[in-house]
């Protein structure tokens, strides 16, 4: 039996992933740096098809203790881990905070070293299996968004790190690949003040997460196409229509 590890498993995209590869056939081990999170998400699935192969352990990915920790006990317990989704991720969107030094850290801690905290230990379990590192980001990392300045630069390093580790961990014989999903309603996402088109659900975030990672082998994962492609679009363009744009949309 094949085995997926998710941070940030307990609620969102990361729960909805891990129900649907429960659902076909996966031991599924599940971390989160809430523990009544973790619970709820274990009970939510106790009569999911295949629930037996869950396994949920507490794991905060700010702190390389609690990573190490838990993925020595996955790969030495439960068995090799073939895909890594890291997934976890803090969001606090303010837009009448201009700069809160104190966010910022706090994306810093989770959503950039909690990543390489898990990749530096995985490499060590992974070298020459062909297993997976995929990284949850997004197109907030493509450019700078108003009043998005600490999670934008969170996900731009996820991104840049993807495709720094894509060519050299192939001398280690390990996959890594990069998510970027559009909207998609989640707890989180739910904090935003703006609209968000093309809106998605989680569910629909699990199934084709599922379905790329499990028969796919592109290096970026992308859904809904064309919003994703319209963040992409923006990259081109010069700093003074990009920065027009973002005049008529607001009091920018």
């Amino acid at each position: 039996m094949k085995t997926i590890w998710i941070t940030g498993g307990s609620s969102g995209i990361g729960f909805a992933t891990a129900k649907e590869f429960l659902l076909n056939g996966w031991q599924v081990v599940i971390s989160s740096s809430n523990k009544s999170k973790l619970e709820n998400a274990k009970n939510r699935l106790i009569d999911q098809k295949n629930a037996g192969s869950l396994h949920i352990l507490p794991c905060d990915i700010s702190k390389i203790k609690d990573v190490n920790d838990t993925i020595d006990y996955i790969e030495t317990k439960l068995g090799k881990i073939n895909i890594a989704l890291l997934n976890a991720s803090a969001y606090s969107p303010n837009k009448d905070q201009i700069f809160d030094i104190n966010n910022y850290e706090l994306l810093v801690d989770v959503n950039i070293k909690g990543t390489l905290y898990c990749i530096n230990r995985l490499k060590d379990y992974m070298r020459d299996r062909n297993d997976t590192i995929a990284i949850i980001s997004s197109p907030l990392g493509y450019r700078g968004w108003p009043t998005a300045g600490a999670y934008g630069i969170s996900k731009a390093a996820q991104l840049s790190l993807s495709e720094s580790l894509y060519f050299d961990f192939k001398k280690l014989n390990i996959n890594v690949r990069v998510i970027c999903p559009g909207f998609i309603d989640t707890e989180a996402t739910r904090k935003n003040s703006f609209r968000m088109p093309f809106l998605k659900s989680a569910e629909y975030a699990g199934k084709k997460i599922f379905e790329r990672l499990t028969k796919g082998k592109e290096f970026e994962i992308i859904f809904p196409y064309l919003i994703v492609y319209f963040f992409k679009f923006t990259r081109i363009l010069p700093y003074k229509i990009y920065f027009y744009i973002w005049k008529k949309l607001g009091n920018f």
